[in-house]
């Protein structure tokens, strides 16, 4: 494991390099051999998808737009303002986010938002008025952390213009 193998030669007291087994699960099994990716994606106040069979998913992180297949090497992304696409062979479910992170393993994603809608649910013309009335706020705004707090509310809001826009 090179993290603790990272760790040791850092310094660090107590680290050392340990061989990590990995234990088969049943659901592990099922997932790789239909070649699906088990997708679970939550909100604080429901689950929207449940141990989900998909094809792929498509989740906006931090330092771009990345795609996660079965198999994918495990990595944890942060998630800004975009679209999360569930792929189901031909068709795809949007869904907006407004932050969150991404927990990739070989076998399943863990999206985990602050906030999700579909994107056929968001108006167009409340996203219009949000971005006039955040950016109003940054124009005027008395101190840097209004300021800071409007620009949020700018990011999300052109994030929003976007996901309705693109098909």
């Amino acid at each position: 494991v090179w993290g603790l193998r990272g760790f040791a030669s850092a310094g660090v007291r107590g680290a050392r390099c340990v061989g990590l087994a990995r234990r088969g699960l049943a659901s592990e099994a099922a997932a790789a051999a239909t070649d699906k990716l088990r997708l679970n994606f939550v909100v604080p106040h429901k689950p929207i998808k449940n141990n989900e069979l998909v094809d792929m998913v498509v989740v906006p992180g931090a330092s771009g737009v990345m795609g996660i297949l079965p198999q994918h090497a495990p990595t944890v992304a942060q998630l800004r303002p975009g679209v999360v696409a569930i792929q189901y062979g031909d068709r795809t479910e949007r869904y907006f986010v407004s932050s969150g992170f991404a927990f990739i393993h070989t076998d399943r994603a863990d999206v985990c938002a602050v906030e999700a809608i579909p994107v056929e649910d968001i108006d167009p013309a409340a996203v219009s008025k949000g971005l006039s009335e955040c950016e109003a706020t940054a124009s005027s705004a008395a101190n840097e952390l209004a300021k800071a707090e409007a620009q949020i509310g700018i990011d999300v809001y052109h994030a929003m213009q976007a996901a309705i826009t693109e098909k």
